[in-house]
């Protein structure tokens, strides 16, 4: 089969490698029509993932078709369409049966190592799929393949930080940051909060935010936005999808008192300067979130479904999977805003 492998630091690789093979009797093989590069594929394509090993096979959002099955699995048989999990949880660890699945004790990324033990992920054929009853759900015939990539791992992430941002249809609701995470947070919020401002410093991302429903501005606009929207109290709820220092910071000063600041944008910083003062004021709530698609793919399939949420809006390349060294240098590049890639299966 063919697969994306990350060979180092921004050297991916389409090679052949061998069809992966049922290891264990709740396994799954799932024949890949449709992968997506994510935001957090980044971090290894830059050398920044720990312990990542050279040769691991990319990708932890797709879509495709079962191919086999093993024994212990239910509900699952070759045909059926699936979107998959990000990641893995085994359902009886601790944290599983308290209902924290994204903390399980063996929890795997598709398409990580070093930070996680390694599971080869689906920018492949074929990828196996560990625990498939919990990792794999069969999509409705009426969501497009294209819609259905973005449930495996940032809608669900987008949703599950408005959810511990508690917002409420009176808000106002700022998003840092208009990458895929951050527009798949306009999307959600432009149908929960009664304003949605989007922070980009790159033109066309705050022209997809305006397009889903905000008030698009450059930062250099943020602070002057939010006072005129939130009657100078601040912002009811930020969403930082960014990532940067600069934009966690700048959440503390745009969020209102008593309100909250959701982070979906990935931080790794161990000395991040977090202004305890101005918290400690304002009795800011800070919360980090990398979402829960296991619990909340069905409710967002069946919005997709019904047309109250097309996430593919934002795809801006679809490329073949022989295209994906020029997907990764575009995408990290910020000259494509979401790639998606084909197999041609």
């Amino acid at each position: 089969m063919r697969a994306v492998r990350l060979i180092g630091p921004e050297q991916v690789r389409v090679d052949e490698a061998p069809d992966p093979r049922l290891e264990s009797e709740t396994d799954a093989i799932v024949r890949v029509t449709h992968t997506a590069i994510c935001g957090a594929d980044l971090l290894p394509y830059h050398g920044m993932t720990p312990g990542f090993e050279a040769g691991t096979i990319l990708g932890h959002e797709f879509v495709g078709v079962v191919a086999d099955v093993g024994d212990a699995v239910r509900g699952l048989e070759p045909g059926t369409r699936v979107v998959n999990t990000s990641m893995t949880s085994d359902g009886t660890c601790d944290h599983c049966r308290a209902g924290r699945p994204t903390q399980c004790r063996t929890r795997a990324l598709f398409g990580y190592s070093g930070v996680y033990p390694r599971l080869d992920g689906g920018q492949a054929d074929l990828v196996r799929v560990p625990r498939a009853d919990r990792t794999l759900w069969p999509l409705p015939p009426a969501v497009t393949n294209e819609d259905a990539v973005f449930v495996a791992d940032i809608l669900p992430t987008a949703f599950a930080a408005l959810q511990r941002a508690a917002v409420a249809p009176g808000d106002v609701v700022t998003v840092l940051g208009c990458g895929p995470v951050g527009l798949m947070a306009v999307l959600c919020a432009v149908r929960a909060a009664r304003q949605v401002i989007a922070v980009d410093g790159i033109e066309r991302r705050r022209e997809l935010a305006a397009e889903l429903g905000a008030l698009a501005v450059a930062p250099s606009e943020a602070e002057t936005t939010v006072a005129e929207a939130a009657g100078s109290l601040g912002a009811d709820a930020v969403i930082e999808a960014s990532g940067s220092q600069a934009a966690l910071a700048a959440a503390l000063t745009l969020v209102r008192p008593q309100g909250t600041v959701a982070v979906i944008g990935a931080h790794f910083e161990p000395d991040f300067p977090l202004d305890n003062g101005r918290m400690f004021d304002k009795e800011i709530t800070l919360s980090f979130t990398i979402g829960n698609p296991g619990r909340d793919r069905e409710r967002l399939l069946a919005m997709i479904a019904d047309g109250k949420l097309q996430p593919a809006r934002v795809v801006s390349d679809v490329l073949s999977l022989e295209q994906a060294a020029e997907a990764y240098r575009a995408f990290a590049g910020r000259e494509a805003t979401k790639v998606v890639l084909t197999t041609g299966s």
